[in-house]
């Protein structure tokens, strides 16, 4: 767990793009989301659009002789009720990976994400979105990790939920943007995920997948391995026997998150999500229109990975 003036939430390149090219890549989203539906029961809070864009002017995250990473995210805080009362510290562990109970628990918010990806360039691209979970103990910054010292090689570690997603050029403009939706499940996943990735740095392995014992010289290069591992999106963490053990009793729930793109070449690309939030009964949500006091965003960043060498 990280102070956020030690690790960049966005190194150098990760912003976005200069008012003039931005304007051009996010009028094509306009209402793309628009249409996107929701049982409005009085408990789902559907949040304004909320867009992010790259353009080619967007310098690189991270540059080598054999890589290039370009990255632009922009956070999203969610209309989380602040606390009307101290929560109960953790006494031997009864929270952990947590210091107290979560004011706001999995059990109390659930959360959709629906997206648009559109390319605005006149050749294909593969593009990845990213989402990286908030919750009231921190916010998770994938960041880089070192995978072969002697070649000074870096990868990317997983974003919270991490997908490639081929467009199309302009040339063909059914190809040329796709949407989806992360549902209720998905972000129920991500939740667990982060709270298994926060119980495996607090509660670091001692032995390889195979099930040797670690030198613990070594428990630290191999942490990245479990945490990407469990950020997997094929791998469900109340069934996965690698990381499972790590999986809290007590799950906090997201209060926002970081979203964004990256590509490994120069790209016209954006997009445009949507959350729904909807407080399952224990009033932890803030009904539209009330001036309540909402959860402070985090400040602390929950990370295993680098920001990579100076460029």
């Amino acid at each position: 767990m990280l102070n956020p003036s030690s690790v960049p939430l966005h190194p150098s390149g990760a912003r976005r793009p200069a008012p003039g090219s931005e304007a051009l890549v996010l009028l094509v989203l306009g209402c793309a989301l628009a249409s996107v539906g929701c049982a409005d029961d009085g408990r789902t809070r559907i949040l304004p659009p909320a867009q992010v864009a790259m353009a080619p002017d967007v310098a690189p995250v991270f540059q080598t002789d054999e890589m290039t990473i370009y990255e632009v995210k922009k956070g999203l805080q969610f209309p989380i009720l602040a606390p009307d009362k101290a929560m109960p510290a953790s006494v031997n562990g009864s929270y952990a990976p947590y210091d107290n109970e979560p004011w706001e628990q999995l059990k109390d918010v659930r959360v959709q994400i629906s997206w648009t990806l559109s390319n605005l360039d006149a050749q294909d691209h593969n593009v990845e979105l990213l989402i990286d979970p908030w919750t009231e103990f921190g916010r998770y910054w994938p960041g880089l990790t070192l995978v072969d010292p002697n070649e000074g090689k870096y990868l990317p570690n997983l974003s919270g939920i991490d997908h490639y997603y081929q467009l199309a050029s302009t040339d063909d403009p059914d190809k040329s943007r796709v949407n989806g939706t992360y549902t209720y499940d998905d972000c129920d996943e991500l939740a667990r995920d982060f709270a298994t990735v926060m119980n495996l740095i607090k509660n670091p392995p001692t032995s390889e997948p195979g099930g040797q014992a670690l030198d613990p010289a070594d428990q630290p290069a191999l942490l990245p391995t479990y945490v990407n591992h469990a950020f997997d999106f094929e791998n469900i963490s109340t069934k996965d026997p690698l990381v499972k053990q790590w999986l809290p009793s007590t799950i906090a729930g997201l209060t926002g998150i970081d979203f964004g793109l990256r590509t490994y070449e120069q790209a016209t690309v954006a997009l445009e999500i949507v959350v729904e939030v909807t407080d399952q009964g224990n009033d932890r949500v803030r009904p539209q229109g009330s001036n309540a006091a909402l959860l402070p965003p985090t400040q602390t960043i929950i990370t295993v990975g680098t920001a990579g060498p100076a460029m």
